[in-house]
């Protein structure tokens, strides 16, 4: 068994939300990428991506995941696109057991459709044709980088999700 859990999904897909109850339940670290490069930053996302860039973010992630990565006993929710740079995804696969939160198309709509904090959803005219065009460009790559992927609607219960990562993780 792996000694990690990683999280990935698009934005919204609630790699956070489902990451923190997992890793409390499992007894195990909590870390969101976002989360902690925003801190050692002391900017949100949005201002990083504004005032810096995206590749900088991009290099930021790439150190935070590098790092995160090589402990033992955490769960890491990653950003949405961290798949896309093979690097994170290797330096995951190495010690992590990579869950995919496969959220459908009006889940994450419903859930990002009012955030103000999302750099690549920021002043974007169609926001549903949008999300669609870049989860379309990221499928493949999820459910390539990931060791098991589950289904998430609206209607899908955080704790069954929970319960159902936990069951394969132990069983990994």
């Amino acid at each position: 068994m792996k000694e990690n859990i990683a999280l990935i999904g698009f934005m919204g897909s609630g790699k956070t939300t489902v990451g923190r109850i997992l890793a409390k339940q499992l007894d195990m670290k909590f870390v969101d990428v976002d989360k902690v490069v925003a801190a050692q930053e002391k900017k949100s996302i949005s201002d990083i991506f504004q005032e810096k860039g995206e590749e900088y973010f991009r290099q930021k992630e790439r150190e935070m995941i590098l790092q995160e990565s090589t402990k033992n006993n955490v769960v890491i929710a990653t950003g949405g696109g961290v798949v896309i740079d093979n690097e994170n995804i290797k330096n995951l696969q190495n010690t992590c057991f990579i869950v995919y939160l496969d959220a459908d198309i009006s889940c994450i709509y419903e859930r990002v459709k009012n955030s103000k904090h999302r750099p690549l959803l920021q002043n974007i005219e169609n926001l549903q044709e949008h999300i669609e065009i870049l989860l379309e460009k990221r499928k493949f790559l999820y459910e390539f980088s990931s060791d098991y992927k589950i289904k998430i609607h609206l209607e899908s219960n955080l704790y069954d999700t929970v319960e159902e990562i936990k069951k394969v993780y132990i069983d990994s």
